[in-house]
């Protein structure tokens, strides 16, 4: 009877010793299944959508060059300053104006513009050029005219020229050239003045277009 109960016992051991293996196996070839399973599957890149889905975009335009800046052109050089002619602030006699001479009585257009001063009042370069004339005459007074490029001169009329001034002088902006001489010959009535005439290629011109002038009140 004890032998048939032990019998029994083992028979439970052994069918519950099976079941444990066959459950550990179980396991093992199910996890084995699910890791290899999983190590094949491929994972596929999303696929971008194109910013445009209506089609393919065309090459980009070229962009527009800049338009150069419009040339302003060469300046024009300024020209030289000029220097009054005497230390008198103003004219005595515009020029163009009509003026009637006190000596001859005779009645003109005045090409010139006149400069009452003291005889002796020192006579200035307007600007630096070349003496290229000196005349002295009792009839119409000494003159001095200086050549300063361009077609340009200046003549200095009723005037003492300096000593040593020569034709073909060089002369510079300032320099005294002369002084104001007594008033005699065609203008001895007219009081001691500076005649200044300018010439641009041979035609008078107004020396107002080279100085700054004020005139005397009449």
């Amino acid at each position: 009877m004890k032998e048939e109960k032990t019998k029994k016992k083992k028979g439970i051991y052994y069918i519950l010793l099976a079941v444990g293996v066959a459950l550990l196996a179980a396991a093992t070839v199910l996890t084995v299944w699910f890791t290899t399973r999983g190590s094949d599957v491929v994972e596929v890149p999303p696929v971008e959508e194109p910013d445009d889905p209506s089609g393919p975009s065309g090459p980009e335009e070229p962009e527009e060059p800049d338009e150069p800046d419009e040339p302003t052109g060469p300046s024009e050089p300024e020209g030289p300053e000029y220097v009054r002619p005497i230390s008198v602030e103003t004219c005595s006699v515009d020029y163009d104006a009509i003026y009637v001479s006190d000596t001859t009585d005779f009645i003109y257009r005045h090409k010139a513009v006149d400069f009452a001063a003291d005889a002796g009042t020192e006579v200035y370069a307007m600007a630096d050029g070349t003496v290229s004339e000196i005349s002295l005459s009792e009839e119409l007074g000494n003159l001095i005219t200086i050549d300063h490029g361009d077609g340009l001169t200046m003549t200095y009329r009723f005037v003492e020229p300096a000593e040593g001034l020569s034709v073909g002088a060089a002369v510079e902006q300032g320099a005294c050239i002369g002084t104001v001489a007594e008033a005699y010959g065609s203008e001895a009535a007219d009081g001691t003045h500076l005649h200044l005439e300018v010439s641009l290629n041979g035609s008078p011109v107004d020396p107002n277009a080279y100085l700054d002038l004020t005139y005397d009140e009449k």
